[in-house]
């Protein structure tokens, strides 16, 4: 699966990695060309004490995409030439964030079931007007992947109760499969124990991938 993706892909879901190793919300994002020349990085940080130049944490703002684009540097001309890749769709807020910078390209790997926001596009005369383009997850295996380790996550940090919420409702009727591994690899530990042997993000991912066919 790795070998097929492409380098902005590859450098998110390391992104997201390092946010589940870090103990806050699995999601990573990054901001790059048609050639995959990588020009900005960002996870969520909303647990983190501390944050690179010009990014966000300790805060429920501190999103992987908000991130990103907080460490984008291009100008205006040459933001309208890359797009945001995230591992998740983006939420209100970053729809938001992203719709009013200059990069107007997304695309994103998993769909987001409960807070997924890219059909706010269209909704409003604002919302309208800007030539966006949203792209929806090409690979069904990753994405069932990446809303596993976000399940595993939410389980692990917030306890076993979360599953009964409406939030894991939503999550239950859409990625059936993913609930049932994320519980599966919260009782089992296997995530914490590929953050203790300090494994990367191919590994990760392509095991993820392996349990949810």
């Amino acid at each position: 699966m790795w070998e097929n993706l492409s380098l902005p892909w590859q450098a998110a879901l390391e992104m997201a990695w390092e946010a589940y190793c870090a103990g806050t919300v699995p999601i990573g994002a990054v901001i790059a060309d048609a050639d995959g020349n990588i020009y900005a990085r960002g996870r969520n940080r909303i647990m983190d004490t501390s944050a690179p130049a010009n990014q966000v944490c300790s805060n429920e703002l501190a999103h992987a995409e908000i991130n990103a684009l907080l460490s984008l540097t291009l100008n205006r001309e040459e933001c309208m030439r890359v797009a945001l890749y995230t591992t998740m769709e983006p939420c209100p807020l970053c729809m938001g964030a992203l719709y009013m910078s200059d990069v107007k390209t997304v695309h994103f790997a998993a769909r987001d079931p409960w807070a997924g926001s890219t059909n706010l596009l269209g909704t409003t005369p604002y919302l309208s007007i800007k030539p966006f383009r949203a792209f929806p997850p090409f690979d069904p295996a990753l994405e069932v992947a990446i809303v596993t380790i976000c399940a595993t996550s939410d389980i692990t940090r917030l306890g076993e109760d979360i599953i009964k919420s409406r939030y894991f409702d939503r999550l239950r009727e859409v990625f059936p499969r993913a609930l049932e591994t994320g519980l599966a690899l919260h009782h089992s530990g296997q995530l914490t124990k590929f953050k203790e042997q300090r494994a990367n993000s191919k590994e990760v991912f392509e095991y993820l991938a392996y349990q949810v066919q």
